[in-house]
């Protein structure tokens, strides 16, 4: 994508046209307040910003219609955009229209159809911005952002007064939230994160939703079958006890539920069932009484061993003090096995003695027991861990059998209550009828489902962890670094060839800080830490064109323009300067000359694939520069012309 045309369309309908030439260098050169600097705002307008920053004045006063002519590969592209009403400083309002050959309208066929948000879209789709989507680390308050046309603008546009600040390198970057706004997108554009990345990030988000719905159907599955089999149990027991099963033992889920069913229809009972009930009833009081001593009994080890653990950290802690201190007999000299070679020299002073001392190697055999029984202390520890497991296991087990008693005496309870005016045969089919409905309540649940839910539980979570090794940061942040390591060779470069500051250190482009960085011998400093006004012009230039030079040659998706307003306005100090457009001082002709140089064996390097325009007081005499000027706005030639004025004030 480059620019054909910038068109000017005036209240009466006049049109003042500026062509371009695609694929090279076009420099825009005049005197001071003709207008140069407009032509970045109108591309920028034209490229779906909603807020036109034009100047006020006549250009404000005249131009009813801002318009570009772009060049497609595809064919070419028209946006027109209306002057904001007055009082307003932006607008959604645009003309889009595409065509092979199309030509700029004439004012009578200007219409509104199409708003900013259609222009971002059909322009980014035609140049190759592929759906995407930048998602914050979790936790963060911003929102996703996807890139689009008016993002890649960023990198394509350098206004006055930002070509040479020292602390913004970027279009717009020190504008509310716009600088984390080119941190998610620049990596896009580099071409960092995947092609697909967005169908990916799509993906991955519907894995986990069916991962998170798969986890919990598996967990209310369980729950159900625990419950189910704890229900089971307690209605076994207390069909047990009202001698309508014969076996305490409960039989497999499917076998009891046959039996349970069986005891519902089965004839009378026999005639001493309610003295069995009373003695199942005592018996089962006996076993809840066995249960919760048990109970306590596992409890009361439990702390024994708790006990025992803490007393063991108490004597570990002594006893590595102790062998501490006695380690340093190990400077000494006395080893183990030299009980009977005892020393014949004080170990202090060094000193003969008359008499052998057996105090160091006593001292050396109470380190060894010490060590040993701390090795024992260490060594039991495992032990004590596993008891402890087993007897957390093994409490868990005798509450779940007491609650399951208790929930069989608490049912029979209640229904001896229930049935204590009745008659032996109609207190028996209400117990029947109990038990009935108790059983048709049961939830249906079984392991089956259980593990048939678990294993799709499983192959959500191993797609979810499949999607996520794609798109994982660390490889896209070694993407992103090998990128700028191409670009900052480009850079070096370009900064020895311009003779700046720092020329000849390692020049790299710092994405987390949005500065250029060179790397010194005293470290590394940043842009805003380099002095003068020419280092930091100079430094953004070579910024842009390595940036597009290797947009160019990845074929990302960015405009294949590069607008550059004022590159050298700290080499034209003076009216002199700016009216001729030559320097008259040696060493700033010289300088702005590398400049352009540059610029320019860039530009016909990349041909016909970069189109760069530079807006400019130069007018240098060299073949070349001259070549490349497009429009002289001198002479009383600007932008807006006279005549365009003259009728406003008629």
């Amino acid at each position: 994508m480059q620019l054909l045309a910038i068109i000017l369309y005036s209240r009466t309908g006049d049109r003042q046209v500026l062509e371009f030439t695609p694929g090279t260098l076009n420099v825009v050169t005049g005197e001071s307040k003709t207008g140069k600097s407009a032509l970045l705002e109108i591309i920028e307008s034209c490229l779906g910003r909603d807020a036109l920053q034009m100047p006020v004045g006549p250009i404000t006063s005249t131009v009813s219609w801002y318009a570009a002519l772009f060049q497609l590969d595809t064919g070419r592209a028209f946006v027109g955009r209306p002057a904001p009403k007055p009082g307003k400083a932006s607008t959604q309002q645009a003309m889009l229209a595409f065509g092979a050959d199309l030509e700029p309208p004439a004012y009578e066929e200007l219409e509104v159809n199409a708003d900013t948000d259609a222009v971002r879209e059909q322009l980014g789709r035609r140049i190759g911005i592929e759906e995407n989507l930048h998602e914050p680390p979790a936790g963060s308050g911003r929102q996703a952002l996807e890139a689009h046309i008016g993002h890649a603008a960023l990198l394509c546009l350098q206004r006055q007064s930002e070509i040479a600040d020292p602390g913004f390198l970027f279009h717009r970057q020190g504008e509310q939230f716009m600088a984390q706004t080119l941190k998610d997108t620049i990596p896009y554009f580099l071409g960092a994160v995947p092609r697909d990345q967005a169908l990916k990030r799509a993906r991955l988000a519907a894995a986990r939703r069916e991962a998170r719905a798969a986890e919990t159907a598996h967990q209310q599955a369980d729950q159900t079958v625990q419950s189910a089999q704890s229900g089971l149990a307690a209605l076994w027991r207390e069909a047990f006890t009202l001698g309508m099963v014969p076996s305490e033992q409960q039989p497999e889920r499917g076998t009891a539920l046959a039996a349970l069913h069986a005891a519902v229809t089965a004839g009378p009972m026999p005639a001493d069932a309610d003295a069995q009930t009373a003695a199942r009833r005592n018996a089962l009081e006996r076993d809840r009484d066995e249960l919760r001593t048990g109970l306590k009994g596992v409890a009361a080890e439990r702390e024994i061993l708790l006990q025992q653990d803490n007393s063991a950290d108490d004597y570990a802690g002594a006893v590595r003090t102790q062998t501490s201190r006695l380690a340093s007999l190990n400077l000494l000299g006395v080893q183990p096995g030299q009980e009977t070679n005892l020393p014949v020299s004080c170990a202090l002073c060094g000193s003969a003695l008359d008499e052998p001392d057996p105090v160091p190697a006593e001292l050396h055999q109470s380190l060894l027991r010490l060590q040993t029984q701390l090795e024992g202390v260490e060594a039991a520890r495992p032990a004590r861990r596993a008891a402890l497991t087993q007897l957390d296991e093994k409490a868990d087990e005798l509450r779940a059998q007491v609650r399951t008693v208790e929930s069989t005496l608490q049912a029979l309870m209640s229904a001896g209550s229930a049935t204590d005016q009745l008659a032996d045969t109609s207190r028996r089919d209400f117990m029947r009828g109990r038990l009935h409905a108790s059983l048709a309540a049961l939830p249906a649940s079984t392991t089956e489902e259980v593990a048939r839910l678990k294993y799709l539980l499983d192959t959500a979570q191993a797609r979810v962890a499949a999607l996520t090794a794609e798109l994982d940061p660390n490889e896209e942040r070694e993407q992103l670094t090998s990128r700028l390591v191409a670009i900052s060779q480009d850079m070096t470069d370009w900064a020895d060839a311009l003779q700046l500051e720092h020329s000849g250190q390692s020049v790299r482009l710092d994405l987390s800080r949005l500065t250029v960085v060179t790397d010194t011998e005293q470290g590394p400093a940043p842009l805003f830490r380099i002095g003068s006004g020419e280092n930091w012009i100079g430094y953004h230039v070579i910024v842009h064109l390595a940036l597009h030079r290797y947009f160019t040659r990845q074929n990302r998706p960015v405009p294949r323009i590069l607008i550059l307003d004022q590159p050298t306005q700290v080499w034209y100090r003076s009216e002199v300067d700016q009216h001729t457009g030559t320097p008259e001082d040696d060493t700033d002709r010289a300088a702005v000359t590398r400049l352009f140089r540059l610029i320019y064996d860039v530009a016909r390097e990349l041909a016909p694939d970069l189109q760069i325009i530079v807006c400019d007081h130069a007018n240098l005499a060299e073949p070349w520069f001259q070549e490349s000027v497009r429009h002289n706005l001198r002479g009383g030639r600007k932008l807006i012309p006279q005549a365009w004025i003259d009728e406003l004030a008629q």
